[in-house]
């Protein structure tokens, strides 16, 4: 993504976070973190947006630490779901941790999409089962933590 796709990332962004299916993103962080952003064009038009947040390593006492990252703020425009746009989307987001010799990926997302993430490989996991860093972001929902409708998967690279 570029700086001039930021304030098309927050528009398809909102449009989700008002239907509860993910989080709103002031759209600092969304200059911030434009290199994390992937978009996907049709006909030069942005029709979704994706992110791969590096974290970094994950310390587990008695574990060999991994390096960790999250996709999130994937979304695609109403008009354009069904098409795989998605599906490349994550993929260019694996291809990337690849790359960068990152271990594990995971998502928070709602149940209507857990089928989507577990058919790329993606794993449902238990809350726990993730770093206490990753609720950094979650503090600040005013969901969090009794009406939280996310549910986490992983990845393993």
């Amino acid at each position: 993504a570029k700086i001039s796709d930021a304030l098309r990332i927050k528009k398809m962004i909102d449009f989700y976070a008002r239907r509860e299916i993910m989080l709103f993103r002031p759209v600092y962080l969304i200059y911030s973190n434009i290199r994390d952003y992937f978009v996907a064009q049709v006909n030069k038009k942005i029709v979704g947006c994706g992110a791969l947040h590096v974290l970094g390593k994950e310390y587990r006492p008695g574990r060999r630490e991994a390096v960790l990252a999250e996709i999130k703020s994937l979304a695609i425009l109403e008009k354009y779901q069904g098409k795989k746009i998605g599906t490349r989307l994550v993929e260019e987001c694996i291809k990337e941790a690849e790359k960068m010799e990152i271990d594990k990926i995971f998502t928070l997302t709602v149940g209507k999409n857990l089928g989507f993430f577990k058919r790329l490989g993606f794993k449902e996991i238990k809350n726990t089962e993730l770093p206490q860093k990753i609720w950094q972001e979650c503090a600040d929902c005013s969901r969090f933590p009794a009406e939280c409708n996310e549910i986490p998967l992983i990845l393993k690279i």
